[in-house]
């Protein structure tokens, strides 16, 4: 019977291997090229869960080590690609010291976020979940456009609806996000202390320590604007763009033309 290439090989201990050898030990690097071949496949990260199942059923520990084994093979300062933790799931992206070529290659340009967008995304990011109002509250003007703009770019989606009078609409980061900034996670995020050190040295100056308040609402403007999506290197395959996934047009529209982001009267 042919063999199932899925399923963990058992390793052979040899004649000199000790009685007590467990039978069925994955076979780590049958492992990892399996993984190799999906994740050029893969069109988004791939989490560790996901990752474990369709290896046979591996657990979160064997799964690791998978993943340095295939990244020890795409060592940073030789390879083009890179295996690279995004988006609470692991992804082949290109080296971000070749991006320069990859833009020739396809005759891109990053894409380029006004500041009002930043802000907003900055505000959203670590605000989240965040009301429409409560965003303008902390900016201080209107952000329609901008919360239009970041929908229409997939890196922020509307998560739920706030109990209140009104409903409004809650906003949150989406998957995207993650991916465009070269996060695994939400908590990966720079801290405050982080952006008060990152300014600094981007200033040559000293910033002054944050009040309390200060603290709590202030975000990361320029850190945000720092970033260009080819930074973390790119993706091998990229989703296809449009509007974000279970968001209607409808949605789109009352989310961010309402001042007060809730539902439209007489709905």
């Amino acid at each position: 019977m042919e063999e199932n290439p899925m399923n963990p090989t058992p390793v052979d201990p040899g004649p000199e291997g000790p009685a007590d050898a467990d039978p069925v030990a994955p076979d780590l690097s049958r492992a990892a090229s399996i993984l190799e071949s999906l994740l050029l496949v893969s069109d988004q990260p791939l989490s560790l869960e996901k990752t474990g199942q369709v290896l046979g059923g591996l657990p979160r520990d064997a799964v690791r080590e998978v993943i340095r084994i295939l990244q020890a093979k795409y060592p940073p300062d030789s390879s083009g690609i890179l295996l690279e933790e995004v988006a609470k799931g692991i992804q082949f992206r290109t080296n971000p010291a070749n991006q320069e070529y990859v833009r020739l290659l396809f005759d891109i340009k990053p894409p380029r976020f006004s500041r009002a967008a930043l802000e907003t995304l900055s505000i959203i990011a670590y605000k989240q979940p965040v009301t429409r109002l409560e965003i303008e509250q902390i900016r201080g003007v209107d952000c329609a456009g901008s919360l239009k703009t970041l929908m229409e770019r997939r890196l922020v989606k509307v998560v739920g609806k706030k109990d209140v009078i009104g409903r409004p609409f809650l906003f949150g980061t989406s998957r995207e996000f993650l991916e465009v900034f070269g996060l695994a996670s939400l908590s990966d995020l720079p801290s405050m202390r982080d952006i008060e050190d990152f300014l600094a040295a981007a200033t040559g100056g000293v910033v002054p320590e944050p009040s309390a308040e200060e603290a709590d609402l202030r975000v990361d403007f320029e850190l945000v604007a720092s970033h260009e999506v080819a930074e973390h290197g790119e993706p091998l395959l990229s989703s296809e763009s449009g509007w974000p996934e279970g968001v209607s047009d409808d949605v789109l529209s009352d989310s961010a033309s309402r001042k007060e982001g809730g539902e439209p009267d007489g709905r």
